[in-house]
């Protein structure tokens, strides 16, 4: 049956696997293709704040199969389904093999997850990781061979996948003091010789650090996206674990769904947490404690942000197949028709609604080419050419950045417009993130006053405006 599962979770998976690469997913590949390993793992990460785990694997895959968008989204695949498999394992070392293949199948059709593990970057890892040091943390309590191994080992998989996922440590350590386990030597002493082995990193995380901070100080902007500490990016952690990436217009039925939706999972859990035995220990302190940690941290360092939550996705299925297994049978089905059928539907939303899908990064790129000529520039709201638009249109000729810094706060942080646009008859103008690199539209200001007028917009989802000027 577990098998089945899987097919399950690899079909679904499938399903849009070529969707245009967005920004995050550009700016690893294109790194990936123009740099050596060395520079890709060392020196590219400092500016994208994490560890260097999914940039190896990006890399060597990328140089062995290609750089097409399914390609480098192959290994995500891979490891979310991994991660179902885990799951599986979890469950049955827990629980029942019932339960488990229920929760398996759970987080097979879950639309985060579903998500996530179509996307090159490193979320899929890090649920990946978490699952597989989980499993090896039951072992260790356990007593199983070569168990300590094994966690260090994971942990050090942990390390490599991405900073928020170290709540899990806190996590681990909560649960080994609750059921007041007689391993907690054998714990420190695995996860002491991994932090060992990762340390030659710390050198670069300081760097890393420091640049976040500056960042942070010149771009205020980028403190919502990381995930402040407030009550929609707590809300967004359940939200978005049900939902996936989709939305609805109308907030009223937005919110009364999620209402609905909390009480029905609320009730499930609290099935579950009826006998708190260690097995609903293990996976609460799983679920729990790395949301209040970031809650707690959020205001000083922004982590508070469901997609970095995913991991905690293993826990949740378990508990909610505990809860429904523990239902009569009339209305165990209900329960089982409620979460296939949300989660069926919700996937359909995501797969059929391009607004749902990743930034249509393509589709801008290949508008352009059958328009731009020797009298067109493309200018981005930013002071590089993004590289997405560099991913699907290497050819750069006419393409520049329109600011010098970011963010943008005077008219000496744009570049020089009277030099390009010598001779030039056609604007396009990317607005896209402008409400953080220019607030204050400082490069449409100067456009306007050198004589350049809006003749036309073109909107592409999740890229945003495209402004053609003229004059």
């Amino acid at each position: 049956m577990i098998w089945i599962v899987l097919t399950i979770a690899l079909i679904l998976r499938l399903i849009t696997i070529n969707q245009s690469l967005w920004l995050d997913e550009a700016d690893n590949v294109v790194a990936a293709k123009m740099l050596d390993f060395v520079s890709f793992i060392t020196k590219y990460p400092i500016g994208d704040y994490h560890p260097p785990g999914f940039f190896i694997l990006l890399w060597v895959w990328s140089h062995l199969f290609g750089f097409s968008e399914a390609v480098v989204r192959l290994p995500s695949i891979l490891l979310g389904i991994g991660t179902v498999f885990l799951t599986y394992l979890l469950g049955k070392e827990l629980f029942s093999k019932n339960v488990a293949l229920l929760a398996a199948f759970f987080l097979a059709s879950a639309p985060l997850h579903v998500y996530y593990s179509q996307e090159a970057r490193m979320y899929s890892l890090s649920a990946f990781s978490v699952a597989v040091l989980s499993y090896f943390l039951l072992q260790l309590v356990n007593n199983k061979k070569w168990s300590t191994v094994g966690y260090t080992f994971s942990s050090l998989l942990v390390l490599s996948s991405d900073y928020v996922t170290y709540l899990i440590f806190p996590a681990h350590l909560i649960f080994l003091l609750w059921i007041r386990s007689k391993i907690l030597k054998k714990w420190l002493l695995s996860l002491s010789l991994s932090f060992l082995i990762f340390s030659p990193w710390l050198t670069v995380f300081f760097q890393q650090f420091l640049e976040g901070k500056e960042a942070a100080l010149n771009l205020p902007g980028w403190k919502r996206v990381a995930g402040g500490a407030d009550l929609k990016n707590l809300a967004l952690v359940f939200i978005k674990t049900v939902f996936g990436r989709i939305s609805f217009d109308n907030k009223i039925v937005y919110g009364g769904i999620s209402i609905l939706m909390a009480f029905f999972y609320g009730v499930i859990l609290w099935l579950s947490f009826r006998k708190t035995d260690k097995t609903i220990k293990f996976l609460t302190a799983w679920m729990i404690i790395p949301i209040v940690l970031a809650v707690l941290i959020s205001p000083f360092i922004p982590m508070l942000s469901y997609f970095r939550m995913i991991f905690i996705l293993p826990a949740f299925y378990l508990l909610i197949a505990r809860g429904i297994f523990s239902l009569p049978l009339q209305f165990f089905r209900l329960a089982l028709g409620v979460v296939v059928l949300s989660s069926l539907i919700f996937l359909s939303i995501y797969y059929t609604n391009p607004q749902f899908q990743r930034e249509d990064w393509r589709g801008a790129a290949n508008f352009l080419n059958q328009r731009l000529n020797e009298r067109s520039v493309v200018l981005f709201e930013d002071n590089h050419v993004k590289f997405p638009y560099l991913y699907y249109q290497p050819n750069l000729a006419n393409s520049y950045p329109g600011l010098k810094r970011v963010e943008a706060k005077t008219d000496d942080d744009v570049v020089d417009l009277e030099k390009i646009l010598i001779d030039k008859e056609q604007v396009y103008v990317f607005e896209y993130l402008v409400e953080i690199t220019d607030p204050q539209r400082l490069l449409e200001k100067k456009l306007a006053n050198l004589g350049w007028k809006i003749s036309d917009v073109y909107n592409f989802y999740g890229v945003g405006l495209i402004k053609l000027l003229e004059r």
